[in-house]
């Protein structure tokens, strides 16, 4: 019998929390699945967990990659997330892609949501070097959450954000919207398929 470390229960106690949260909860929309035609978010600056100012864009085009949308002072769904990523990122570390895999966390709240913030979340979840964390200004927060999620109608608390993973191939374009909360194994299968 294999022990148990704290971690894994914890993470095994969360993943079983997740399945549970009614989607009707956390949904924000009906757009999920393939995204025809794919969508190329509106390039904006970022800063992420290290105070570095870089684009979207160019961090979208580093491999393919898992996005969520989280903020850093979160206690309900944000955890869960985080452990949802902790997940996928030790799966794919196994994953033989053409392109690499990267995982990223965007912060919805740019006045939380400071470098030593989000360093502080990416270790919470023992973030590796292919996942990263930034901060949107506040002018870009609600443009970027709408074409994330394919939706104007976005609610006006930052605590109602969705928990969607928005997977993006290695040219930056959206392919993929997932439902609220997915499985760890939905989100690998698709970035194994925009990996090829």
């Amino acid at each position: 019998m294999t022990a148990w470390t704290r971690r894994d229960i914890l993470r095994a106690t969360a993943l079983a929390a997740a399945a549970g949260v009614a989607a009707k909860v956390h949904a924000q929309h009906g757009n999920m699945g393939p995204v025809r035609p794919p969508v190329r978010l509106t390039d904006v600056s970022v800063v992420d967990q290290t105070g570095t100012t870089r684009t979207l864009e160019a961090l979208l085009r580093e491999g393919i990659t898992a996005v969520q949308t989280i903020y850093t002072g979160c206690s309900s769904v944000c955890p869960l997330q985080g452990t949802l990523f902790g997940a996928v990122q030790e799966r794919m570390l196994q994953a033989r892609t053409r392109y690499p895999v990267r995982l990223l966390s965007i912060g919805i709240d740019p006045f939380g949501d400071v470098p030593s913030a989000l360093r502080a979340w990416l270790v919470r979840f023992n973030a590796g070097p292919r996942w990263n964390a930034v901060a949107l200004a506040p002018d870009d927060v609600d443009r970027t959450r709408t074409e994330l999620a394919g939706s104007a109608s976005l609610p006006r608390n930052v605590a109602d954000h969705s928990t969607q993973v928005y997977c993006f191939d290695h040219d930056a374009l959206l392919r993929w919207r997932s439902a609220d909360l997915p499985r760890v194994e939905e989100v690998c299968d698709v970035l194994g398929v925009l990996g090829v």
